[in-house]
């Protein structure tokens, strides 16, 4: 379900909203193409035109198809991929279908193809959904597959709509449905300004992750009016965080600079390995707040008494919830969390190739400097490619996420 935000400064153009998902009943039915069409669907929601300051207007997104046939939109997944990467790729698929079916449109119709999780495989779907019609492009998932189709979508014109979070594949035609850690770690650093927190000490993980949230972390800290006084990267082994977090410690003890959070992006094991270091060594939540990323959105994050009453930027309980209880209701698991965005994905796709000629998508139909309201709250892409997202703040505490800053309702500011 979708609603649409009116644009600011602008003439009743209409932006995309992606509204909470209906999956009630779905109903699947496969077409010769490959791609899949409308059955039935019941819903018990209705569409929710957002709390966005502004009143949104009555979309009606989902008319009938354009003349000549549906508008040919395809999706690139792994599917066959080894590994776990296989059984995320069918939750994608799942998703994907469920959003069209939730639409209730008849104008687009989705042509899945598999990409097996590799750079050559990503070459040959991309070029067969090209040759079938394709106009739109949604995947791949993984940032090899992305940089490989990346010029062939781009000589024919066709913007993709990608899940990879690797921010380098963004840009050209190429725009990130993704979770990033940039985004994660600025709405954090911004509110933890606000409450007082500007002097923030770093344990990083010596990774590329790492690599990617310290840099994220210097210029938000730069944006926000918030000073970095202490870096500290350690080798993801038991040894290195013991040893490193020794020196963190030393330096919140000792410190001039009145070190007032401690941001740690770390998740999972690796996370409660650092956490005991940093407590035998000293550190308590009563002298530093805890500061944390996307990685500390697991039930194993509670555990960690250390991270308790730490922040982190994410995506509001609620909202997840309703998604995993619909996606549980429907295919009788637990999602990931990427399935999310192929929802997201697909509903977005329903509305921007409607009005477009041909059902050929442009550049500002994608990049609405108003954002759309998705399955996880607020978004928009960036001109460069990258999603920028309106997060909440959440708060750990020993039975989960506790929610302590609302998501955005609506984007502050223009590009």
């Amino acid at each position: 379900m979708i609603t649409v935000l009116p644009q600011r400064n602008s003439i009743a153009r209409r932006i995309v909203t992606l509204a909470a998902m209906l999956m009630t009943l779905l109903v699947i039915s496969a077409c010769s193409s490959g791609g899949v069409s409308v059955g039935s669907l019941f819903s018990d929601d209705k569409p929710d035109a957002g709390n966005t300051g502004q009143q949104a207007q009555d979309t009606s997104p989902f008319g009938a198809p354009a003349t000549g046939g549906p508008v040919k939109v395809a999706i690139l997944l792994p599917l066959s991929a080894p590994g776990q990467t296989a059984s995320i790729a069918k939750a994608l698929k799942n998703a994907a279908e469920a959003a069209l079916l939730d639409s209730g449109s008849q104008s687009i119709q989705l042509i899945t193809k598999d990409t097996s999780g590799n750079a050559d495989g990503a070459r040959t779907a991309v070029n067969a959904a090209l040759n079938e019609g394709a106009t739109l492009i949604l995947g791949p998932l993984l940032s090899a597959e992305v940089q490989a189709i990346s010029p062939i979508a781009r000589q024919r014109n066709v913007p993709v709509i990608a899940f990879s979070s690797v921010a380098g594949v963004a840009g050209n035609g190429v725009y990130l449905m993704s979770f990033l850690p940039s985004e994660e770690v600025s709405n954090l650093v911004r509110y933890a300004a606000t409450q007082g927190i500007r002097n923030i000490a770093a344990m990083v993980p010596q990774s590329a992750y790492g690599g990617t949230a310290e840099n994220a972390l210097n210029q938000a800290a730069a944006a926000n009016g918030a000073k970095i006084v202490a870096l500290d990267r350690y080798p993801r082994s038991a040894a290195g965080v013991a040893s490193t977090s020794k020196a963190v410690a030393g330096k919140i003890a000792n410190s001039t600079n009145d070190i007032q959070g401690l941001f740690l992006p770390e998740g999972g094991s690796m996370l409660a390995n650092a956490g005991n270091g940093l407590s035998a060594a000293g550190v308590t939540s009563g002298k530093v707040r805890m500061l944390g990323t996307g990685l500390w959105d697991e039930r194993s994050t509670s555990n960690v008494k250390l991270v308790s009453g730490g922040w982190y930027a994410g995506v509001s309980p609620d909202l997840i919830a309703r998604f995993s209880g619909r996606y549980q209701k429907a295919y009788g698991n637990t999602p990931p969390r990427l399935a999310s965005l192929s929802y997201d994905a697909v509903s977005l796709a329903v509305i921007v190739t409607r009005n477009a000629p041909g059902g050929r998508v442009a550049a500002q139909d994608i990049t609405n400097p108003e954002g759309f309201k998705g399955v996880n709250g607020l978004f928009r892409f960036r001109q460069n490619g990258l999603v920028e997202r309106g997060l909440a703040i959440l708060e750990v505490t020993p039975t989960g996420p506790r929610e302590v800053s609302p998501a955005p309702d609506r984007f502050s500011a223009s590009f």
